[in-house]
C-alpha cells in the first residue's frame, strides 16, 4: 500500500511540474469597459427600483428583447429616475448619496452617462431633497427640446429644482406648495398635479427661470376619484388612470390643459367582480396604434397596488377595451415598445417554489411566509398573440417596479 501511496505521489508532481508556468508567463487581468452596440430598434430595456432592503446600492439594468443581460448603472440610494436623451447621446440618473452609508452629509447629484460605456462623464449637485418615492413616474422629467431637467423636492415642503443640461448646472428651485409629479408639455412648459384635483402650470425662460406660475381648476375629483401618477404620454395627450378605474386623456400644451377624454375601465358587471387597476407602474401606450395597456387585477379598494394578473388593453380612440393579455407572474410595472410588432415588458414577482410548497408556506406562516421568498423577475410578451416570449429570473436580490424600453 505504501510503494502504492508513493507512486501516485510521484506521479502527480510529474503532472505538477509538467504545468507550471513562470510568473512572468502569468498577466493580470485589467479592469476595461464594453461598448455597446446602438441600441436603436434592438428594443432593449432597462428596469430598476427602490432597491428594498438594500437602499444605498441602487442599480439599473439593462436588457435585451431576448433577456440577455447587457449592463447595470450602480445609482446610489433610492434610487427613482431614469432619463435617456436621443439628442444629447446621454443618459441621466437622479442620485442621492450619503457619507457614512446612510447616515452623515447628504448629496444630491445628477449624473450623466454615456450610453455607449455606462460609465459616468459627469455630476450636477443639486440641492440636497430630492424625493424618494415609490412610484417613480414624474419625479424627474427633461424638457421636450432636452434642455433643462425639473427634479421634484419634498422635505416634506414641495419644489422643484431646475438644472441647465447645457451648462450643466444648478439653476434655481421653485416652490410648488401641494403639487407634485411633473408633465412636459412642450419646449419649456410643465404641469404638475395637485391635491384639490387641479394642476399647477409652470413656463421658464430660455434661461430656466421660471416666468409663469400659475394654478389650473380642478378637472377630477381627488376625494372620491383620484388620479394616479403613473401618466402615459401620446403626443400632447398624457392618458392618467385614477382610483375608482376611470381613464382620463388630458391634453397638456403650453396654452391650456383640458380633458378630452374620459371612460370607465370596467364594465358594472367587473366592476361588482372587483376587477380594478393594480401595480407601480400601471400603464403604457403604444403611440402609432393609440393602444393604452393597463395593469389590472381582482381585489377590494384597498389593493390597488398591489400587482396585477392582466394588462387590459383600451383603443383610445373608441374608448374600447380591445384586448385582454393573461400574465404569467405578479406585475407591478408594464413598458411597451414603439416599434410596429411591439413587446411588452413586465417586472415582476414570483414564488421560486412548486405550488404545493408554497401553499404550505402560506398555510403555515401567512402572507408574511410568502414575501420572505419573493424574488423578482421579467417577463416579455408579444402583445399581438399575448404569448409569453422570455422569463428572466436569478435577479439580485431587492425592489424592481420600472421599466423602459430603450
Amino acid at each position: 500500500m505504501q510503494k502504492i501511496f508513493l507512486g501516485c505521489l510521484v506521479f502527480l508532481c510529474a503532472v505538477l511540474a509538467s504545468q507550471t508556468v513562470s510568473h512572468a508567463e502569468i498577466k493580470p487581468e485589467k479592469a476595461h469597459s464594453e461598448v455597446l452596440a446602438d441600441h436603436h430598434d434592438k428594443q432593449w430595456f432597462w428596469v430598476w427600483g427602490n432597491r428594498a432592503p438594500s437602499q444605498i446600492d441602487g442599480r439599473a439594468f439593462l436588457f435585451s428583447s431576448e433577456g440577455k443581460q447587457l449592463g447595470q448603472l450602480n445609482t446610489g440610494f433610492w434610487p427613482n429616475s431614469l432619463i435617456p436623451s436621443e439628442k444629447r447621446n446621454e443618459l441621466f440618473s437622479v442620485e442621492t448619496y450619503f457619507a457614512r452609508g446612510l447616515r452623515g452629509e447628504r448629496t444630491d447629484v445628477v449624473t450623466v452617462y454615456d450610453p455607449k460605456t455606462l460609465d459616468a462623464k459627469r455630476e450636477i449637485k443639486i440641492p440636497p431633497k430630492r424625493i424618494n418615492a415609490l412610484s417613480n413616474t414624474g419625479l424627474a422629467v427633461m424638457s421636450d427640446d432636452d434642455r433643462f431637467l425639473l427634479v421634484l423636492n419634498y422635505t416634506p415642503a414641495q419644489s422643484i429644482s431646475i438644472v441647465d443640461l447645457d451648462s450643466s448646472q444648478f439653476v434655481t428651485e421653485v416652490e410648488t406648495p401641494g403639487c407634485a409629479a411633473i408633465y412636459p408639455a412642450g419646449a419649456r412648459d410643465f404641469y404638475s398635479i395637485c391635491g384639490d384635483g387641479g394642476f399647477l402650470h409652470l413656463r421658464l425662460d430660455n434661461n430656466g427661470k421660471p416666468v409663469l406660475r400659475e394654478r389650473i381648476a380642478p378637472v377630477f375629483d381627488a376625494a372620491h376619484d383620484f388620479l394616479t401618477t403613473s401618466a402615459s404620454r401620446s403626443g400632447t395627450t398624457w392618458y392618467f388612470i385614477s382610483s375608482d378605474n376611470n381613464a382620463y386623456a388630458l391634453e397638456m400644451t403650453p396654452e391650456r390643459l383640458k380633458v378630452i377624454g374620459k371612460w370607465s375601465l370596467v364594465t358594472e358587471k367587473e366592476r361588482d367582480k372587483n376587477w380594478r387597476i393594480s401595480g407601480v407602474q400601471h400603464t403604457a401606450i403604444h403611440r402609432a396604434s393609440g393602444r393604452l395597456y393597463v395593469l389590472m387585477h381582482q381585489g377590494g379598494p384597498e389593493t390597488r397596488e398591489e400587482p396585477g394578473t392582466e394588462a387590459w388593453v383600451f383603443d383610445v380612440k373608441s374608448h374600447q377595451r380591445v384586448d385582454r393579455i393573461e400574465l404569467k407572474e405578479l406585475s407591478l410595472g408594464i413598458g411597451v415598445t414603439q416599434t410596429g410588432k411591439p413587446l411588452l415588458y413586465s417586472v415582476d414577482f414570483f414564488v421560486p417554489m412548486p405550488y404545493l410548497a408554497m401553499l404550505w408556506v402560506f398555510i403555515t406562516q401567512g402572507q408574511d411566509g410568502i414575501m420572505k421568498v419573493l424574488q423578482n423577475c421579467i417577463t416579455i410578451y408579444d402583445v399581438q398573440s399575448g404569448k409569453l416570449l422570455h422569463k428572466i429570473d436569478g435577479l439580485p436580490t431587492g425592489y424592481l417596479n420600472m421599466v423602459l424600453p430603450w
